[in-house]
């Protein structure tokens, strides 16, 4: 490389700072702009008041960062994550007596790894501080992007309503609020030579894109609302549940989802169709009930009603929406990964690991195949990104992290409806056997694909529908075997008796 370009990277969530690192780490001079204040001062060790739930890194994440190629840097981000290797499911009997049903993430004792949210994030930051040629400036808010000239500009951020301990550890969706921030300065412009967009499901970057390219754009909302709760821990500091896995209370129209965080609480979320949450949030006295009808088994062994209905006043009422772009960026000058391409509802828990695998696949399969090749025609390539090299990628992956937002949004149904199913559950068990016993089969269920494999998003759809269709077939050819069996049956009986 005879120069080192400039790569500007907005947002500083584990996205954000991933790529910041993949940049830097190939030599170019990275400039990381976060809105939010730096993480990684503070008690390490604090919490959030905020009931975030935490994170599950599985398969897709950690081997994307892995491919950072910081020595340590895995084993850091994963150091005193807990194992999550089943869901339970809670339910109630015909007389009111509460119920429990495991189910195995994976066939072959395959987990998710549970860690607080923001210990990623702080993990990369403090990777890509150590770099030489990266730098990291907190309190920035992007106001403007020229991607012709290539110019940004950006202004300094005071939060006023928040402290930093608390804001670090916002969602992306919940940052930024513009009641709980104040802009102090004029506008600062900087050059780039390549800007990276991963601030989030409000991604600025993205509609300073849509202002100067046309650029289909889907924004759906799920008819529901989340509301985080968080169960304390027992006076000795103990879960008050299994802590080896995640807690699911499925009803028809609602969900509780649970797991446990690393203090002994269990940090979990509700998710209720908006009209009931907008009526609920009218008379609260109301809410201990809906919720021990709804949720069996955890008022009051796990809550009071007090603290439910006090949790449910108290914690924001979150929308959740589905985003589709057509376009994953700007010429060669600009990119958009993770949430700021493709933001998907929360119920596969894969939004930060496909984030993170994006990353990854635009560099490893794009950014450094494009250098390559250029090099060994003998042309040197100085500029980040080679000539159509943001277009391939967007071609690339735009059908898999489509399909991941529709898995996404389906897996809403089967949180609800499908674990209480006996049916369903037993396909699953069929499914696990199948991979575990007969992998020349190419069969396996949805999940356990999604999490603990890397084949492309689109790719593990089409292998969904062709196992669907064939067990549809099967069940078919079952009932009309069993006509024809029952018709021939009754024919002959009556053959006898003439």
């Amino acid at each position: 490389m005879t120069a080192r370009q400039k790569v500007v990277v907005v947002g500083g969530g584990p996205v954000g700072a991933l790529a910041a690192l993949y940049s830097a780490r190939r030599g170019y001079q990275v400039d990381l702009y976060e809105l939010r204040d730096d993480p990684t001062f503070g008690d390490p060790n604090a919490r959030p008041a905020i009931a975030l739930i935490p994170l599950a890194l599985s398969e897709r994440g950690i081997r994307a960062i892995e491919g950072a190629g910081v020595p340590g840097l895995i084993e850091d981000v994963l150091n005193h994550s807990s194992p999550l290797d089943k869901r339970m499911i809670h339910g109630g009997d015909e007389d009111g007596n509460p119920t429990q049903i495991q189910m195995p993430y994976g066939p072959n004792g395959q987990c998710l790894h549970n860690l607080p949210r923001e210990k990623i994030a702080k993990r990369l930051l403090l990777a890509l501080q150590k770099e030489p040629n990266a730098t990291v400036i907190f309190n920035q808010r992007l106001v403007s992007c020229d991607f012709e000239s290539k110019l940004a500009s950006f202004k300094r951020v005071v939060w006023k309503e928040k402290s930093a301990d608390i804001e670090a550890k916002l969602p992306e969706n919940m940052a930024g609020n513009e009641q709980a921030s104040v802009d102090t300065t004029t506008a600062r412009t900087i050059r780039f030579d390549f800007i990276i967009g991963c601030d989030g499901a409000y991604c600025v970057l993205r509609q300073c894109m849509m202002k100067q390219m046309d650029m289909d754009f889907q924004q759906s909302y799920a008819d529901a609302l989340w509301c985080d709760f968080i169960i304390p821990p027992t006076s000795d500091g103990d879960y008050r549940l299994n802590s080896k896995n995640v807690h699911i209370w499925p009803e028809k129209e609602s969900i509780f989802m649970a797991q446990p965080d690393c203090d002994g609480s269990l940090r979990g979320g509700m998710v209720a169709p908006t009209d009931i949450c907008r009526s609920l949030e009218r008379h609260p006295e109301e809410f201990a009930n809906f919720f021990r009808t709804r949720f069996p088994g955890i008022i009051p062994d796990l809550l009071s009603a007090e603290s439910v209905t006090e949790q449910f006043i108290r914690h924001q009422h979150i929308s959740l929406k589905s985003v589709k772009c057509g376009k994953f960026g700007y010429k060669d000058t600009a990119v958009l990964l993770g949430d700021s391409a493709h933001t998907m509802l929360p119920f596969h828990a894969m939004g930060m690991i496909t984030g993170l695998e994006d990353v990854r696949i635009f560099f490893e399969e794009f950014i450094d195949p494009a250098h390559s090749a250029l090099a060994d025609n003998g042309h040197g390539e100085s500029r980040f990104c080679p000539s159509g090299v943001v277009q391939r990628y967007a071609d690339y992956r735009r059908p898999d992290v489509q399909a991941m937002t529709d898995m996404a949004a389906e897996h809403y149904h089967e949180l609800r409806i499908g674990v209480r199913s006996k049916a369903n559950r037993a396909k699953k068990t069929i499914e696990s056997t199948l991979q575990r016993y007969a992998p020349m089969l190419d069969w396996a269920t949805l999940y356990s694909r999604i999490q603990f494999s890397h084949e492309r998003f689109s790719v593990v759809r089409k292998k969904d529908d062709r196992q669907k269709k064939i067990i549809k077939s099967f069940v078919l050819s079952l009932s009309v075997t069993g006509v024809i069996t029952t018709a021939f049956a009754f024919l002959s009986l009556m053959l006898r008796q003439t």
